[in-house]
């Protein structure tokens, strides 16, 4: 059986649990998927309102399983996903300030947008989007998601059908470059993970050492790296420090602070933000820079 004759064959339930599984969260695009069935659909090999449907219903069932969970667990689950889907831990506050700008019609385009897509649904649960707004924008948001790969496909169905003609020539050479492509696509994602955690070793601060830095050093700064929403959530704050919110970095504190002890906090996955931010402090000169671990268990101890 070639790979034609096999999207044919398994056409609709290959893309059903091709959605489920990256609407799921896992790190297994379905849009290649949806192009290929689009291309057969338009050649009459399968039926496009059969293909939609199911990609819409496979959507509609992973998006809300995330909004429940996002309700019952709030902003907890956040890094649950991150961790799955392989996201940058960073895509928290990312979907945050965009969910803060945008609103619930975010989730018109959020399945397009790379880092966004996993996260959108459960942090605008965990902030408290009514469930009659996300139904209507989710809806709309998984028949433009699923209705533009397919309608690329169908566009382009003579060059996508030209396409799998020749990955059939190749035979299993193309199923190999195929999975080579997935593996760089997971390895590419780890490293940056990775790097941020290296970082996050290297110049991370304890709570208990916080403490004493505090009292020691009556120049340290934590500068507030937690999303508006973050904040929102929890309006606990540490003593002397400020909130970068829209700002940069050198607004905050001036190059002429550099010598200032810095510490930088957030309450995302792994402080994926803190991290971030103390890799540009030190790129930018701050000499004295630490990350404070421990995210809400930190604001616990530390917040007035």
């Amino acid at each position: 059986m070639d790979l034609i004759d096999l999207v044919i064959r398994f056409g609709t339930p290959l893309v059903v649990i091709a959605v489920l599984l990256e609407q799921g969260g896992l790190p297994l695009p379905a849009a290649p998927l949806l192009v290929v069935a689009g291309a057969l659909a338009d050649t009459g090999s399968m039926r496009a309102d059969v293909l939609l449907s199911a990609a819409v219903v496979a959507c509609l069932l992973a998006d809300h399983v995330w909004f429940s969970l996002g309700r019952a667990y709030g902003r907890k689950v956040l890094g649950t996903i991150c961790r799955v889907s392989l996201s940058p831990d960073t895509c928290v506050r990312q979907t945050d300030d965009l969910i803060r700008k945008h609103g619930a019609p975010l989730l018109l385009v959020a399945k397009f947008i790379p880092g966004v897509s996993a996260v959108a649904i459960p942090s605008a649960a965990a902030n408290g989007l009514a469930y009659r707004r996300f139904v209507l924008f989710d809806v709309l948001g998984a028949f433009a998601w699923a209705g533009a790969y397919l309608g690329a496909g169908m566009i382009f169905s003579r060059e996508v059908n030209r396409l799998l003609d020749r990955m059939n020539t190749v035979g299993s050479w193309s199923l190999a470059v195929f999975g080579a492509l997935i593996g760089v696509y997971v390895a590419v994602k780890l490293a940056h993970r990775q790097r941020l955690k290296r970082l996050h070793r290297l110049v991370r601060i304890s709570p208990a050492e916080m403490m004493k830095l505090l009292e020691n050093d009556p120049e340290a700064v934590i500068v507030d790296a937690r999303s508006q929403l973050a904040r929102e959530a929890d309006v606990r704050a540490f003593p002397r420090s400020v909130v970068l919110g829209d700002r940069t970095i050198v607004e905050v504190l001036p190059l002429e602070q550099r010598g200032r002890t810095i510490v930088t906090f957030c309450t995302c996955p792994n402080e994926a933000s803190a991290a971030l931010l103390a890799e540009q402090l030190i790129k930018a000169g701050y000499e004295r820079v630490r990350v404070l671990t421990g995210g809400e268990a930190a604001l616990e101890m530390l917040a007035q």
